[in-house]
């Protein structure tokens, strides 16, 4: 880091480890370290919801220069974070992302859907999730079986030759989803344009100028998420 800093400047760092700070301690003495050598480029990592609220990870990252946490939220429904064996709790997201926010750290979700058994009243409840916590950013995918994993194993014999997420097209379902892939296409859209109107709007809201750009997109996408909603009820009633 100190390195980086003296000889390249970089704006930022994204540390690209799955789990950055899995030790809760190596954490804090990675913090007290940037500090006693007084180097704090921002950065960027990933993380999981639970290991952040352990110990003093979310105070230690806030003082070793994160700028923006990314975290597996994948779903707001339990029933399917259970499902996929994820080990985290529904309230752990929304404890990690208000306590992130409370230190200054933004968040940043990657969310999924189409895993089996999903259901709309399921996708709901994640929309929710998004709406209430509004994280600083969001990653859209539906879920990819890979192997070795109990969920491959559940749907190998439907992939067929695309047997792997490299082998499909933006958002293609690969198995027999709960509905077709030009569904989630239109999920993705409808939530991009809830999602990125209401940031705007809370951060006019708040005093904070977006910028004529943002403005003019907000205004675009309140006015065209309607007319989204009720393509994305056709193509949920197409999949009934």
């Amino acid at each position: 880091m100190r390195w980086l800093r003296d000889h390249v400047q970089p704006d930022h760092v994204w540390f690209m480890d799955d789990i950055m700070g899995i030790q809760d301690k190596w954490i804090e003495s990675f913090a007290d370290e940037l500090d006693r050598q007084g180097v704090h480029i921002p950065f960027k990592s990933l993380n999981r919801v639970d290991l952040l609220l352990r110990g003093k990870t979310i105070p230690a990252l806030a003082r070793a220069g994160a700028k923006i946490v990314w975290v597996g939220a994948e779903s707001g429904s339990q029933k399917i974070l259970d499902a996929m064996d994820k080990g985290t709790q529904v309230e752990q997201i929304y404890e990690a992302a208000r306590q992130l926010h409370a230190h200054g750290v933004g968040v940043a979700f990657f969310l999924q859907f189409g895993y089996p058994g999903e259901t709309r009243a399921d996708i709901d409840l994640t929309l929710k999730m998004v709406h209430d916590l509004l994280p600083d950013d969001i990653g859209i995918s539906v879920s990819y079986p890979l192997p070795g994993t109990p969920f491959y194993e559940r749907v190998k014999l439907e992939l067929g030759e695309r047997a792997n997420w490299v082998d499909s097209e933006d958002l293609a379902m690969l198995y027999k989803g709960p509905f077709k892939t030009a569904f989630y296409r239109q999920l993705h859209t409808v939530i991009h344009k809830a999602y990125r109107s209401r940031k705007t709007w809370v951060s006019l809201r708040g005093g904070r100028w977006a910028g004529v750009r943002a403005v003019g997109a907000m205004l675009y996408h309140q006015l065209t998420l309607p007319l989204a909603t009720r393509k994305l009820r056709g193509l949920e009633a197409q999949d009934a």
